[in-house]
């Protein structure tokens, strides 16, 4: 019978990469150093080359052993889902899930989300993980999460892609302010009077595209890194700010002298719930994604998409 590697072998190899260093492999692994280095050693034995070149006290990657690498992460991917799988099949929606969401989401429904999950899923152990769109989606795809909720369009040709609801926009001003007042071309606003978050928040995006507004110098130049920095800038009546139907469903205008006006061209942003292809646990996913979406009718007042879009 073929002598193969072992599970424990590609894992500690995939450490010594993550870590180039193998002590600090070792202390991630919870094992000796010692243990480590005949673990590799033997690996390298098993396949017949050398993975990784050793001088005092640094290392170096082979050409081959790059390559390994990158094949030992799939197999240790491919190894997690078959568990997966099994452990789906006979105990649904059960364990840890961890749950990657951007800041214009989470900031509304991260603490409803924890309490309605215990509710319906006694044995989920949920964990939400708050960041950018390009750094959820670069989590998703090594592992460290196991799904991503974001706001869509977006690149994601890669995952399978659920759109759970539609998110719409409303133009948002001081009550006092007079140039918003009225308004349906949003064009139309004054120079620099249109206040909008960094550009690292796909929101902006959104909000720009949806709201058809391409007018660049309505825009101001400056850009908020959070809802309530813009909302500071309408309050003083510096100009005016777009926000999503989740957050005004929220509270965020409450006991403030400000008026939400909804687009009169449905401007939406859709959200959507995205896993990887080859995950395992496609029964969990979609049996979460099925409760999501009704949560996000009733807790947040969103509308279901009205097509079940999707994309494998």
């Amino acid at each position: 019978m073929t002598n193969l590697p072992s599970i424990k072998q590609l894992q500690y190899l995939l450490a010594v990469h993550q870590y180039q260093h193998f002590g600090r492999a070792a202390s991630a692994c919870f094992i000796g150093q010692s243990t480590l280095s005949t673990a590799i050693q033997n690996l390298e034995e098993t396949l017949g080359c050398q993975l990784i070149e050793r001088e005092n006290r640094s290392l170096m990657f082979t050409t081959i052993g790059e390559e390994v690498v990158e094949r030992s992460r799939k197999i240790i991917h491919d190894t997690i889902s078959l568990k997966e799988l099994t452990k789906s099949f006979l105990t649904p929606l059960s364990g840890k899930l961890t749950v990657g969401v951007i800041p214009t989401i989470a900031s509304f429904i991260a603490a409803p989300l924890y309490h309605f999950c215990k509710q319906e899923f006694c044995d989920l152990e949920l964990v939400l993980v708050e960041d950018t769109s390009d750094k959820l989606l670069d989590k998703l795809e090594h592992g460290q999460i196991d799904l991503a909720l974001l706001a869509l369009p977006y690149q994601t040709d890669k995952f399978h892609t659920q759109v759970l609801a539609r998110d719409h926009f409303s133009l948002v001003h001081h009550k006092d302010y007079t140039p918003a007042k009225n308004v349906q071309d949003f064009n139309l606003l004054p120079d620099a009077s249109v206040f909008l978050l960094e550009r690292e928040h796909c929101m902006t995006g959104h909000a720009l595209s949806a709201c058809h507004l391409n007018r660049v110098s309505c825009i101001n130049p400056f850009e908020a890194a959070s809802l309530h920095t813009l909302l500071s800038m309408v309050e003083y009546q510096l100009g005016v700010t777009f926000l999503p139907q989740m957050a005004i469903n929220a509270g965020i205008l409450d006991n403030k002298n400000m008026l939400a006006t909804p687009s009169a061209n449905e401007a939406y942003r859709e959200i959507g719930i995205l896993w990887r292809k080859t995950t395992g646990r496609i029964r969990d996913f979609k049996l979460f994604s099925q409760q999501l979406e009704v949560f996000l009718k009733h807790q947040c007042s969103l509308d279901f998409a009205k097509e079940a879009a999707t994309s494998s």
